[in-house]
Formats: structure tokens, sequence, C-alpha cells
């Protein structure tokens, strides 16, 4: 028998049998005094920490189902399917997850693997219910009903421990090109604030500027302009990007300002700054730049990302700048040459950044790619494993 998903019968001595034959679900409540589990899809089981992220719990836990070490955990929910894994942890998790004992038949570790391979997910999908109001739910019925291959235990254990080894391996690459990531931009940025803000304070205007350049307040050098209401239900086909304070969210056939200019959030998403090159529509949750009283645009583009401008934005009701409040910020003002030159370097390194970081992040893709596939070929017996018998 094949499983459901049509893979081949496994190696020998590997027998077709479904869940139900080594999954016992548990039940077992009332021990609040244990720690708060979750589940999520890149990693399985974890404990939970306060502050993330997730609704907070019941007041009453005594209700919560005790997870043992071994045990599966999964969210029956379905949003998205794959969130589930063998729990190494002691502790208590909502009744809206499956807690099952894993028989004697089955090893914890080569269960964890297999279940949340890709090709297990698709059918956690497909036996989903479609329809309102189970959001995608899988039963518990319908999921010990599900077919697998289960080599026998010994094999189990073999496959699991290469699988632990290799993709331990694996994710310490992730890992570490993840941190080049971050320390890539963060080089980045502290060589923009270098570069622009020369080690002043722009809050308390002062520091050790430049002495050779003057100093002024940031509404001074800029025209700091409120955005402009575009209703969605006005706009019309068009390619002038109309850009709010995330980036570009939607398009119309009549610009409002031209470039070029430099674009800020000003409620909403905080922080980013945008340079615009072509005709465009800055909505009315942005600030822009329109007129840069003869500052070099890609300078002042490069100021405004070096600047905190959010340092006041929790004052606010509803979070935000306050365009009088960030006018006020002390800033030193090069000579055009010299702004055209610190724009043009930092332009440089941003530009190569972005190539290393593009790169880096190719690379990941594909060791993630490489992970996944190494655990289906794996548990499907399509991978010689050493130390297991063809």
């Amino acid at each position: 028998m094949s499983g459901p998903f049509g893979r081949s019968r496994g190696r020998a001595g590997w027998r077709s049998t479904q869940l139900r034959s080594f999954l016992r679900r548990s039940r077992e409540s009332g021990r609040p005094d244990l720690p708060l589990l979750s589940v999520n899809l890149p990693v399985g089981v974890v404990r939970r920490f306060e502050g993330d992220g997730r609704a907070a719990p019941a007041e009453d836990l005594s209700g919560y189902q005790v997870v043992r070490p071994g045990d599966l955990v999964m969210n029956q929910l379905g949003k998205p399917h794959g969130a589930l894994g063998i729990s190494q942890y002691l502790g208590i998790i909502s009744p809206a997850y499956f807690v099952a004992t894993v028989g004697p038949t089955a090893e914890p570790a080569f269960v964890h693997h297999l279940l949340r391979t890709r090709l297990y997910i698709s059918e956690y999908e497909r036996r989903g219910k479609f329809m309102p109001p189970s959001q995608f739910d899988i039963s518990w019925d319908q999921f010990r009903s599900i077919e697998v291959m289960l080599p026998p235990r010994g094999e189990q254990r073999a496959i699991a421990s290469f699988l632990d080894r290799e993709t331990a391996r694996i994710d310490a690459l992730v890992a570490g090109k993840r941190r080049m990531i971050i320390a890539l931009d963060a080089r980045l940025v502290s060589f923009r604030k270098h570069q622009l803000l020369g080690g002043m304070d722009p809050v308390a205007g002062r520091g050790p500027a430049r002495p050779v350049w003057p100093t002024a307040n940031l509404g001074t050098i800029v025209a700091l302009q409120r955005g402009h209401d575009l209703p969605t239900e006005v706009r019309r086909a068009g390619s002038v990007p109309v850009v709010s304070s995330g980036g570009v969210s939607g398009h119309h056939d009549v610009a409002a300002c031209e470039p070029p200019g430099v674009v800020t959030g000003r409620y909403g998403t905080i922080g980013e700054v945008f340079y615009v090159d072509v005709p465009y529509w800055p909505l009315n949750t942005t600030l822009y730049v329109q007129d840069f009283r003869d500052n070099e645009p890609r300078w002042v583009f490069h100021l405004l990302r070096a600047l905190p401008l959010d340092f006041d934005a929790e004052k606010s009701a509803v979070t935000g700048i306050n365009r009088n409040v960030i006018g006020h910020l002390r800033v030193s003002v090069p000579p055009a040459e010299q702004q055209r030159e610190i724009a043009a370097s930092v332009d440089r390194l941003a530009d190569a950044t972005s190539a290393l970081v593009k790169r880096l992040t190719r690379q990941i893709d594909l060791l993630v790619e490489h992970r996944q596939a190494l655990i289906t070929a794996a548990v499907t017996g399509e991978l010689e494993i050493p130390g297991v018998a063809a």
C-alpha cells in the first residue's frame, strides 16, 4: 500500500500502517503548575514566554492538557497546517491542541521528522474541512487514519539520529548566514549615521558634529509636507505610484507631486523612508519632501533614514510622528558638494549590502529546501542512511 501522497513502499521490512496504530490521544489535565507550551511551524513544540505575541492564556489553567517529553502535539486548527511536533518538555497546552502518546512500535524522533514533511502537511490540508466555521480544521479521526510506511524501530532510531545531526548542521549554517545579514544591515546603519550625523545627537542638539559644517533644525533645511487624501474608491487605473507609510500601496492616473521626492510614514508604519524618482501621490498617512531648498535629494533621503524620526511617537494619542516635532531635530548641514559625496558613498555601500543580502537570502532558501528534501527522502526510504541496511 502506498501513502496518501503516492510515494514508494519504502525499504524491505517497512510496513504500511495508520497513525492510529501507534498514537493514543491523551487528555490529562489538572496541572496548572506546569510551564506553558506552544507549537510553531519552524520548530514544533516550544516553551511559551511572556510577550511572545500570542493570545494570553486562560486565567484558569486547570483544563489545559499535560504534555510529557515524547508526546506528539498538533494544532488542529490548521492556519496554516504543519504546526506539530514531538515535545522535549513537560508542560501544559491549550485544549485546542491534540496531544498524543507514541506507542512502542514508533520512535518519537522519527515521527517528529516524518509528520513535519511537506508530504504530510499536504495531506493535512487535503483532509481539513474547507467550509466555515471549521476554518480548515482537521479532526482527530481524520488525522489518525493517515497512512504511513513505518520501518523497524532500530531503523527509525538510526534515521532520526542521522536527521538530527544533518538538520542541526544545516540549521547552524542558516543561522550563521542570518547573523551575517544582521551584521551587514547593522554596518550600513552605522555607516549612514556616521556619514550623515557625524556623531551628533539630533534630539539633544549637541555632540561631536563636524565643526566646519553649520547646524540647523530639520524643518529649516527641507519643507516637510503632509500627504494628500486619495480614497481607494476614487483611484483610477494608471502608472502613478500611490505611496503610503509602508511603501507603494497602489496606482493612480494623476500625480500630486513631481520627482524627486522623499516620503516617510506619518502614522501607521513609522520609520520607513522612500526615495521616489517618478511622478507620485503621497497619501495622507505620510510626510513628504518635494522642496529640498537647494539640498541634495539623495542626501536628504539618507539623512531622514539616519534620524530617529519616531523618538516622540509614543506621546501621540495615535502612534505617529508630528512634522513640527521632528522639524526641531538638529542636524549638521554640509555644502552641496559634500552632500553629493556623502550620498554617493552611502549609496555604494547600500548597493553592495543589498547584493550580499540577496545572495545570502538565496543561499538560505536553498539550504531550507535541501533540509526539507533530505528529511523527506530519509523518512520515505529513498535515501541511503549510514547504519541502515538496504
